[in-house]
């Protein structure tokens, strides 16, 4: 015989009301860790590989965590609080755009860290598409390509 069990309670530790409390609360903060752990998983590539793949696989990842990275005109131009503010910038969008997954999700009855998930892939991805397809229409546009 086979037991039956219950899809809330593995789904939905703690009950359903609960998971959505926390998605609700923790969504911003979810989203800015998604952009760290694409930066320090880039950082991770340009150790690991180094030279000039490591370097471009490694920028590439660092555009995607930050997006308004392109905006502030980096890497043409440098500087510390160009690149800090780039950064900050970048981390508030990240919780703006996770704070409206997580407003989303929960209109739903149903609602947990799957969805948010889901969503939030589908609404990061323009942001990530958006900052790379900038850095390389910039780099065709200045003969780099």
């Amino acid at each position: 015989m086979t037991e039956r069990r219950n899809p809330d309670r593995g789904s939905f530790p703690g009950g359903i009301a609960a998971t959505r409390r926390s998605v609700r609360a923790l969504g911003g903060l979810t989203g800015v860790a998604v952009s760290l752990s694409i930066a320090v998983a880039g950082w991770l590539a340009k150790v690991a590989v180094g030279g000039a793949v490591g370097s471009a696989v490694s920028f590439t990842a660092l555009v995607a965590a930050f997006p308004l990275m392109p905006i502030a005109g980096i890497p043409a131009a440098s500087g510390t609080l160009r690149i800090a503010g780039a950064v900050i910038a970048s981390l508030a969008v990240w919780w703006v755009l996770g704070q409206m997954v997580a407003g989303r999700v929960t209109r739903r009855a149903v609602a947990g860290w799957q969805e948010w998930t889901r969503e939030f892939l589908v609404l990061g991805s323009g942001l990530w598409l958006g900052a790379v397809g900038a850095v390389l229409l910039a780099a065709l546009a200045l003969g780099a390509l």
